[in-house]
């Protein structure tokens, strides 16, 4: 140790190299530990939504564009064929794409430099009790530092949240596969699409120059993985354009992909007393809306700015209720194979070729930046007064009436599901 810390962080991921910044920016002295010595391989978040851009403006982090790549948001392809839906970031923002390894490099060499921050790699921590964090760097004697914060920044299995006893189990929820391809072009660069039509929805967005991120949501039931690549060319390749189809058929039999369980744990606790969560340790919704960078960030900055740990958490909960109930609507809007379900996708569709203000309202939430769950509410009432409307007037007079009432009770438990606490509707059954 150069000197005595104020702050322990475990885990240098993006969420805990942004919460040692910040507090060292606050005028605390911080120590960073991390388990790994190497940078991750795994699949993990690759999209920075506007806010998350802009907090790592606010820490001076240096995002050079040969490593973020800016983005202007999302299109999304119905599965009818229909024209595609431009959703622009709020407010003309930039959101940016970085692959996570080169996230976590910049980060850590950022928090690395920095005078007030001891980033100690390869450092497996073994106790927290007290404040006191006890680590065993590699090679070297445990070692015991008394602290007055611990952040816990370690992922889903934290640690530190283990440590204080916090329930709420995750749920799995799908699986997502995802590869890499070299050499193929988007619909339309600049943005990230989101493919209807399969089981579940398809994610591509650029990384560099040459290589294209593809991300396929899978659902549990689905075959085991040496099927997997069948399973695709039949169920969702079908809804691709063919410039990603066959790389990404190509890429799944020579198994070339990577794994990660969707899990859904809401963010309702983020730590107690001395002790803090932020990012996954806190808590994850579906990775569809790709918010987790982002929403890990803004805990990491907003926790270095309270000295009240229970005033920070209810500021974080208001800030994401919205938005973890859109992840599970999109979710589920998108995977739910029941027939009120797709007229609800497809009044979706037209609500928002049809409004400005709708797709602009959808992007707020998508970026977390809508703290109001009565947008969301709003939203969902104008798509299912829109799909009832459908049914009064697509419907031959005689029967209209019955598969009209019939509808509404489907959309209004579709409202009843949105309306339950949040987590508690992240499950549906098909």
């Amino acid at each position: 140790m150069k000197a005595p810390c104020d702050v322990a962080v475990v885990g240098a991921g993006p969420a805990g190299c942004a919460a040692a910044l910040a507090h060292a920016r606050a005028g605390h002295r911080v120590l960073l530990l991390e388990a790994a010595h190497r940078l991750p391989t795994r699949l993990a978040g690759e999209w920075l939504h506007p806010g998350g851009v802009a907090v790592l403006r606010r820490l001076g982090v240096d995002m050079p564009t040969t490593v973020f790549l800016p983005s202007l948001g999302f299109i999304l392809h119905p599965e009818d064929g229909s024209p595609p839906i431009t959703l622009d970031c709020p407010a003309g923002d930039r959101a940016a794409t970085v692959p996570h390894h080169g996230l976590v490099s910049t980060l850590r060499a950022a928090a690395a430099d920095h005078p007030a921050i001891t980033l100690v790699l390869g450092a497996r921590v073994t106790s927290i009790r007290n404040t006191t964090v006890t680590y065993t760097p590699e090679g070297g004697a445990e070692q015991h530092v008394r602290v007055g914060r611990v952040i816990g920044a370690d992922g889903q299995s934290s640690m530190v949240r283990r440590a204080l006893r916090s329930p709420a189990p995750a749920a799995t929820v799908s699986r997502t596969a995802g590869v890499l391809l070299r050499g193929v072009a988007l619909p339309a660069e600049g943005y990230g699409h989101v493919f209807a039509g399969g089981p579940g929805p398809v994610l591509a967005y650029r990384l560099d120059e040459d290589t294209v991120r593809v991300t396929v949501d899978v659902p549990l039931s689905s075959p085991r993985s040496t099927d997997v690549p069948s399973y695709v060319r039949r169920a969702y390749c079908p809804h691709l354009p063919t410039a990603l189809a066959g790389p990404l058929c190509a890429a799944l039999e020579r198994g070339a992909v990577q794994w990660a369980a969707n899990r859904v744990r809401l963010r309702t606790f983020h730590g107690r007393g001395p002790y803090a969560l932020v990012g996954d340790a806190a808590g994850t919704c579906h990775p569809l809306t790709a918010s987790g960078l982002t929403i890990g960030l803004r805990d990491a900055e907003c926790l270095a700015g309270s000295e009240d740990l229970a005033a920070h958490g209810r500021h974080r909960r208001a800030a994401v209720r919205g938005h973890e109930h859109l992840a599970a609507a999109l979710h589920r809007i998108f995977c739910d194979p029941g027939p009120s379900t797709g007229d609800l996708r497809r009044s979706m569709y037209a609500v928002l070729r049809a409004s400005g203000h709708e797709r602009e309202r959808m992007m707020r939430l998508v970026c977390a930046e809508e703290r109001s769950s009565l947008s969301l509410t709003a939203a969902v009432l104008h798509v299912a007064g829109h799909a009832l409307h459908e049914h009064l007037a697509t419907r031959p007079c005689r029967t209209a009436w019955r598969t009209s009432l019939r509808a509404g009770g489907d959309y209004l438990g579709w409202l009843r599901w949105m309306s339950r606490p949040p987590g508690q509707e992240a499950r549906w059954t098909q």
